[in-house]
């Protein structure tokens, strides 16, 4: 059985993801940033010819701390000053991106 997502904590440059099991999962906001699930970003980073240009682009921007807003017992909205905020992330999809998946 997988593990569900028990608690979020926004740090300085990173999401500290701890699941039902007690692992802890890091990941850095520029690598969540690029894995955007929203319409206008996830055929960007789908596909492997434009995922490139699309990480490099994300590098590129300061790193910053997004607001977070709960959907339900589901998924979050993260809210990027600078960028996309229409996505919906699954706490599957999160735990995905942090594992590299």
């Amino acid at each position: 059985m997988a593990a569900n997502l028990r608690q979020i904590e926004r740090k300085d440059e990173s999401l500290l993801l701890t699941l039902s099991d007690d692992e802890i999962l890091d990941v850095p906001y520029h690598i969540l940033r690029s894995r955007c699930p929203c319409a206008n970003c996830k055929p960007r980073w789908e596909d492997s010819h434009r995922r490139l240009g699309l990480e490099e682009e994300v590098k590129r921007l300061r790193i910053e701390m997004p607001k977070a807003e709960p959907v339900g017992r589901y998924a979050v909205r993260f809210i990027w000053t600078s960028g996309c905020s229409s996505g919906l992330w699954s706490y599957d999809h999160l735990i995905a991106v942090a594992r590299g998946i």
